[in-house]
């Protein structure tokens, strides 16, 4: 078998596998064959629509959306699995975006955070947390205050 056809073959098997952006198959493919291989590699499962990042996309901001922030979910598909901005545009114009604050309180409720009990220290560890997951200052404070708010309101009764 020659070099093309095995390439070919090799970008239908890793696709097989699971799903990959562009930039992700040739990538793999790189290691093994030389640039215009892998070219028409990708060339050839294009063509059949076996690789489509923008498909790959849509999902991809569905399935992580639901456990990290639309920033954060941009960012790895942008960076990670190397996304273009144009085809990410149009991705998220085809979801809808998840309901951040929902997401920034069930971290708050899988970390066990109370702020009757939470220290400024563990308020802090908190926001710095949720920080790094993505999520906006603002919705984090907003959502760490009507926690408080909630909890006042439980006492009163």
């Amino acid at each position: 078998m020659d070099e093309r056809k095995r390439a070919k073959h090799r970008a239908l098997y890793l696709l097989e596998r699971c799903d990959r952006t562009e930039q992700e198959l040739r990538t793999k493919l790189s290691r093994s064959y030389e640039p215009e291989i892998v070219e028409e590699a990708v060339r050839y499962v294009k063509q059949y629509g076996y690789i489509d990042d923008k498909r790959y996309a849509v999902n991809y901001l569905k399935s992580r959306g639901q456990v990290k922030s639309r920033r954060q979910v941009e960012q790895e598909l942008l960076y990670k699995k190397g996304i273009s901005r144009e085809i990410l545009e149009e991705a998220c114009q085809e979801t809808e975006a998840q309901d951040e604050s929902l997401l920034i309180r069930r971290w708050m409720e899988k970390k066990h955070f109370s702020s009757e009990t939470a220290t400024v220290e563990e308020q802090r560890r908190l926001y710095l947390f949720l920080m790094r997951r993505g999520f906006r200052s603002e919705d984090i404070l907003r959502e760490l205050k009507r926690e408080e708010q909630c909890n006042w309101h439980s006492r009163d009764m």
